[in-house]
């Protein structure tokens, strides 16, 4: 068996090498074509049109009138949220997986942004406000082999606006139910040389109801957003970017305490309100040079920092604190040998730190750990039909140690309106901090690994409708996951997991103001030892997503459903406030002139009672005691533009 792994590694790595080398073939060519999204090194986001790429683009964000990051990918396949609630705060402990895992990698510009300091999710899409985004997109697992060594369910990438010819400012007023107020100005510009954006946003919300009571909750957020940048025509530009987020928040927390003891248990009702705070800030600088028409250089440095902490709460009785760093740099570099051979390589090195991390068991600070990076991709295009691209990724890890890590990606295309994708990926996902470093961690835990196999398929018969399918199998070893064998319990290698999935999705344009897209996706996900706490419990059976865009003169709008089948996915009933549901939203926009819009949108236009945080209580909550979303609730709003 380990002859036959060997021999399988050796033939990929040989096949990446033949890859590597094909550049040569073509040298005696003097014919060349530049694809600057190649050369750019974004390889994998070229088409949303493929298989297993999803996207949510400009004139959806802008005729849905999302209020942050995490409206939006919620709206997306593959993802699935588990959130506690609307309740303020609550949003970065909320567990967001991507095709069946919480491994995953953000990339916003380019950059690669996770946190890895954190045990929640690896990233708070909440403090990302949807008025500064132009895409957001989800890109399958094979992405990771350039963006990031953590990518089992995938890469999650975000574009956020950039200045056009010219200047334009908008501002927003926005008011609407449980005392929502949004206010936001965005400023963009380019004039010679120099374009910039800016943009500021004020945000409040109280108490709201869950379509069955009243939750109390408090939300004061404020964004801030600079980026500056300086060309020298077409050979190059540099970019400085510095964001910053601050927010106060208050949050219910429904759960239950264990007043006696393990052998004779007594469980009582713990539901309490706790204040606390969330800030955050980010700083970056880019430089990116055209070196030839055949060459292209891209270099960033980046610094993120976050800290969120309780206030005061009378049941907490120590106060909650975690503070995060991350910082690192990245070099990527492509040539393009020939029009069918494009070669792009790259490192990064960055460093996660837990600069101060307190609970009620743990006083955690100054703790580090450093990542490096060095890959490279070729790309070559065979012929009209097919496409082959090869990639060879080592990681390196201060605690998990190092990994080399393939991936290759075949493309076929038959003919004009069918393609066909195959892929094979290794990810390598490192323990965090505090899965190492808290009371409840262990030093010496191992690295998550695995083998993640993609298939896909996509048929587009006219330009109108576009049919999509893709598949995926993933093998991991040495799971991370809280152990319930062992008391008290922790962090462990816990098993090995199995998990299969596909989303199915279809596109239609039925004239030029009206589009519509519905997509299914499903994942089961097999752990082999049940003794464990996966964040898998957390996928339901399956889930529909359905948007009906229309689009002329002075109206927009946007229908949208969300169907979950099974969320409990046949562990019961009662682990949820509904195990099926829908929730349904719309958003409608009315131009007044070239300059302003109004704009109306409802949520949960049904009043659905529903939570999607596994709320089981073994009966000691009565059923509305749930981390409830959010019944029926409007927002309306103005924009001027000039």
């Amino acid at each position: 068996m380990l002859q036959t792994k060997i021999k399988s590694l050796s033939v990929l790595v040989w096949l990446c090498c033949a890859f590597f080398s094909a550049g040569s073939v073509f040298a005696e060519e003097e014919v060349f074509y530049l694809d600057p999204m190649i050369v750019t090194a974004y390889r994998y986001d070229a088409d949303d049109g493929k298989p297993g790429y999803h996207k949510m683009d400009e004139q959806k964000l802008e005729t849905g009138n999302y209020e942050n990051a995490l409206d939006v990918i919620q709206e997306l396949p593959g993802i699935t949220l588990a959130a506690r609630g609307a309740s303020g705060g609550f949003n970065a402990y909320s567990s967001i997986l991507l095709n069946g895992s919480d491994r995953y990698v953000v990339v916003i510009d380019g950059i690669r942004s996770n946190w890895n300091g954190s045990s929640y999710n690896d990233f708070d899409f909440s403090t990302l406000s949807a008025d500064m985004l132009s895409s957001v997109e989800i890109l399958p697992a094979v992405a990771g082999a350039v963006y990031g060594n953590a990518a089992k369910g995938g890469v999650i990438k975000i574009t956020t606006k950039k200045a056009a010819a010219g200047v334009k400012t908008s501002i927003n007023l926005e008011k609407g139910s449980y005392g929502r107020e949004r206010e936001n100005i965005l400023h963009l510009g380019r004039k010679g040389d120099w374009s910039w954006s800016l943009y500021a946003q004020k945000s409040i919300m109280g108490d709201y109801s869950s379509a069955r009571h009243t939750i109390p909750s408090y939300e004061n957020t404020e964004n801030a957003d600079v980026k500056i940048t300086r060309s020298w025509g077409a050979a190059a530009d540099l970019t400085l970017s510095y964001s910053a987020y601050s927010g106060r928040y208050t949050a219910q927390i429904f759960n239950y305490k264990n007043m006696g003891t393990i052998e004779a248990p007594n469980y009582v009702k713990n539901i309490f309100l706790t204040d606390g705070r969330k800030t955050e800030n980010s700083s970056s600088l880019e430089y990116n040079r055209k070196i030839s028409d055949t060459e292209n250089n891209i270099f960033g440095i980046y610094r993120r920092g976050s800290e969120a902490f309780y206030d005061r709460s009378v049941n907490v009785v120590k106060p909650w604190l975690m503070a995060l760093r991350t910082e690192g740099f990245f070099d990527r570099y492509s040539k393009q040998w020939h029009a069918k051979n494009t070669l792009t390589g790259g490192f990064e090195y960055y460093q996660d730190q837990v600069l101060d991390y307190q609970d009620l068991l743990a006083n955690i600070n100054d703790r580090t750990l450093i990542s490096k990076a060095v890959y490279i991709q070729n790309e070559w295009q065979m012929d009209d039909e097919i496409k082959v691209t090869g990639t060879l990724r080592q990681d390196y890890n201060s605690y998990a140690g190092s990994k080399l890590s393939p991936a290759a990606a075949l493309e076929y295309r038959p003919f004009d309106k069918m393609l066909y994708t195959l892929s094979y990926a290794e990810y390598f996902a490192p323990p965090k901090q505090l899965m190492l470093f808290a009371p409840y961690g262990d030093e010496v835990l191992k690295p998550e690994e695995g083998k993640i196999y993609e298939f896909g398929a996509a048929y587009t018969p006219d330009d109108s409708l576009t049919l999509k399918a893709s598949i995926f199998h993933r093998n991991a070893i040495d799971v991370i996951a809280v152990d319930m064998r062992v008391s008290p319990r922790r962090y462990a290698n816990v098993a090995r997991e199995k998990a299969t999935g596909f989303t199915v999705s279809a596109a239609k344009r039925f004239a030029d103001n009206w589009h519509a897209s519905l997509a299914y996706s499903q994942t089961q996900v097999d752990i082999e030892r049940k003794e464990a706490v996966p964040v898998t419990i957390n996928i339901p059976h399956g889930k529909l997503v359905f948007d009906l865009v229309y689009d002329q003169d002075k109206y927009s709008a946007m229908l949208q459903g969300l169907g979950i089948f099974d969320q409990a996915n046949g562990r019961g009933e009662n682990l949820y406030a509904d195990n099926t549901y829908w929730v349904w939203n719309a958003s409608m926009n009315y131009k007044i002139n070239k300059n302003a819009k109004v704009y109306f949108r409802v949520n949960n236009i049904f009043d659905q009672f529903y939570s999607s945080w596994d709320n089981d209580t073994d009966g000691v909550l009565d059923f509305d005691e749930w981390y409830a979303e959010p019944g029926r609730n409007y927002q309306v709003g103005i924009n001027y533009t000039f």
